[in-house]
């Protein structure tokens, strides 16, 4: 019976262990498209002070920029969003370039593409976009940090922000209920004065996997008017003929 029990012991130990390989363990994963900008020092008059006034719990502009109503001068005049990332509304932002980041995240946020050492010649403006699905009905919940401006969004409505200019502050906070299925995540960040530059952003709910929005950057998109173009035109011969 001696030599036996040890056998025994290991086959009732089987059904416990093959549930435990059996229930997954889901990995916690966060990546973000990046689109960077920069704003040359001293040339444009949000860039030295200023408190942007934005709404809690109201939504992006129609451009997909946040919306404010006072505080700045960088609005625009006929949709009421902030302009601090678009040179098509702001002829002192310059787009620098693209990436991605992976929360959690916390780094530095100097010109260009967050790589630089100092906000010495230009301050750095960031836009991180992302998108994940749900399972069933869930509240998320994030953890922003910024010096200086930070905002954040989900499925296009505030969810946290620390607007003006400021030393490293944060923001926990939870989504509402977001239904089953697919939702959106966008944050907006502005380095305005030369005390330092930095963001941080924690995920903190867990199986939520954020995956980076996919837009085509303007070389892409002229190739794709190209292609399209050349189809179109191929059409056109073929009915010709």
């Amino acid at each position: 019976m001696s030599r036996l029990l040890p056998a025994v012991l290991a086959v009732a130990a089987l059904p416990a262990m093959a549930l435990l390989a059996a229930t997954p363990v889901r990995a916690q994963t966060a990546t973000l498209s990046a689109s960077y900008f920069e704003v040359p020092v001293s040339t444009d008059p949000d860039f030295s002070g200023g408190t942007p006034v934005v709404a809690p719990g109201s939504s992006l502009g129609a451009n997909g920029f946040p919306v404010a109503t006072s505080g700045i001068s960088d609005i625009n005049p006929t949709t009421g969003e902030i302009t601090w990332w678009s040179p098509a509304m702001n002829a002192n932002v310059t787009a620098t370039g693209t990436g991605t980041i992976s929360l959690p995240y916390a780094g530095n946020m100097f010109a260009p593409n967050s790589t630089g050492s100092s906000d010495s010649s230009y301050y750095e403006t960031a836009e991180f976009s992302g998108q994940f699905d749900l399972t069933s009905s869930s509240i998320v919940s994030f953890n922003l940090g910024s010096d200086d401006d930070s905002f954040i969004y989900v499925d296009g409505v505030l969810m946290g922000q620390n607007p003006g200019i400021h030393g490293v502050t944060s923001v926990e906070f939870d989504s509402p209920t977001l239904s089953e299925g697919e939702h959106t995540i966008d944050v907006f960040y502005a380095d305005r004065e030369q005390t330092g530059a930095y963001l941080s952003l924690t995920l903190d709910s867990q199986n939520v996997t954020i995956t980076p929005t996919d837009t085509p950057e303007p070389a892409s998109m002229t190739l794709l008017g190209g292609a399209l173009a050349g189809l179109a035109a191929f059409r056109r011969r073929r009915r010709a003929g």
